[in-house]
């Protein structure tokens, strides 16, 4: 994706009232972005003992499953070309964030797309990235039918986290130019808008939960780095989102629940990937969509195609169907538990986090993310360290007493 093409975007996408004045720099944010010691979070710690425990333990894990995150350098590519007499527009290499910046990215495509004036689209792949892509071409009136040869739940996308992490993976460190932040920064607020649209519908497709972030040190002191650890620098960006989502707050001792010392509170937005995923393709069938089991072996089998604009959302499939090198797989495991209905928090320690997911408790390792990766086989030890590391938090903690 050049950088001329990311400027036009976002100036064409400002002018639409899309892009907001923010603070430019390109400082790494933590994943829990702006810190504020005020106003004081309106919860006391007696508050704190109807919290219900995660309950992390070994006998509740039902699934554990593995994806390839579709991570690519200077982040995604949204270039179009021609192939024969088709025009291709790609919208793929998200990283951690393409349930996150979907519909950002997806608008920006279909709305080149749709400047050819055709009336009917071919959509290439059936992840978060096809799926809105194809929605909004069918919003905008167009007959729109999918080519994939996997779908839900056999996709990368379903076995995606499931939060707000717009930023994750989106760039190496060496990309995040000013133009590049520019670009993100209003394709990431295009994108929470959409989502704000699926709040309460039924099945809980999108939802706000509490969430809990606490250390066993300091959150400002250094940590050690891990000699093991061969990841990458990548960018991050959210200090120019940080007015979208509520900050997070510091707790003291007398309100922090937890055996760790030091706390924060916050909110975060998460995808019940299930429940969305099928929400995604009721309105996709009910607006007449097709879906075709279809495998691609080259880009000239785009050629035999009877739709004239096609757009390629492939995600990690196109490092080789285009023979991208900038795209590498990044391998992430989740550990599913048991539903908790009653869990209504996400909740991190230094060593593994937890998302209270409709369809599961879902817990991940901290270091989750080997770039490079196209393993597919669970390692058991990571998953039960995973769980482990949950359940000490909650065994301990002021809310496990009573």
């Amino acid at each position: 994706m050049s950088s001329n093409f990311k400027r036009r975007e976002f100036l064409r996408l400002a002018g639409l009232g899309l892009g907001l004045g923010m603070t430019r720099t390109l400082a790494h944010a933590a994943d829990n972005s702006e810190v504020h010691s005020l106003p004081r979070p309106h919860t006391s710690y007696p508050q704190f003992g109807r919290l219900p425990l995660v309950r992390a333990s070994q006998d509740r894990i039902v699934k554990e499953t593995v994806g390839l995150r579709p991570f690519r350098e200077s982040g995604p590519n949204l270039s179009h070309e021609k192939i024969g007499d088709k025009s291709v527009f790609h919208n793929y290499g998200h990283g951690g964030s393409g349930w996150s910046l979907s519909w950002g990215t997806s608008s920006q495509v279909t709305t080149e797309a749709l400047s050819t004036g055709a009336a009917n689209f071919a959509v290439v792949g059936c992840g978060a990235v096809g799926l809105t892509s194809a929605i909004l071409l069918q919003r905008a009136g167009k007959d729109v039918t999918i080519y994939c040869k996997e779908r839900h739940p056999n996709i990368t996308s379903s076995v995606a986290t499931g939060v707000w992490s717009p930023d994750s993976r989106i760039c190496l460190k060496d990309h995040a130019t000013e133009s590049f932040a520019d670009w993100w920064n209003t394709t990431c607020r295009t994108s929470f808008k959409f989502y704000q649209s699926f709040l309460g519908l039924p099945g809980s497709p999108i939802e706000w939960v509490d969430s809990y972030a606490v250390s066993n040190t300091p959150w400002d002191a250094e940590r050690p780095k891990d000699p093991n650890d061969t990841q990458p620098e990548y960018g991050h960006f959210r200090d120019y989102v940080k007015d979208l989502t509520p900050r997070f707050v510091d707790l003291d001792r007398s309100e922090n629940p937890f055996r760790e010392p030091y706390a924060r509170k916050g909110s975060r937005m998460i995808f019940n990937i299930s429940a969305y995923h099928q929400t995604l393709l009721r309105e996709f069938t009910s607006l007449g969509g097709r879906i075709v089991t279809r495998d691609f072996q080259s880009p000239s089998q785009f050629k035999e195609l009877p739709e004239p604009v096609i757009v390629n959302a492939t995600g990690l499939g196109s490092k080789t169907l285009f023979g991208d090198k900038q795209m590498h797989p990044v391998r992430g495991q989740l550990t599913v538990l048991i539903p908790q209905p009653e869990l209504n928090y996400s909740f991190s320690n230094n060593d593994a986090y937890v998302i209270p997911r409709r369809d599961g408790v879902v817990i991940g390792s901290s270091k989750n993310g080997i770039i490079d990766s196209t393993n597919l086989s669970v390692d058991p030890a990571q998953s039960f360290d995973a769980v482990a590391a949950i359940a000490r938090s909650m065994t301990q903690s002021k809310i496990a007493k009573g």
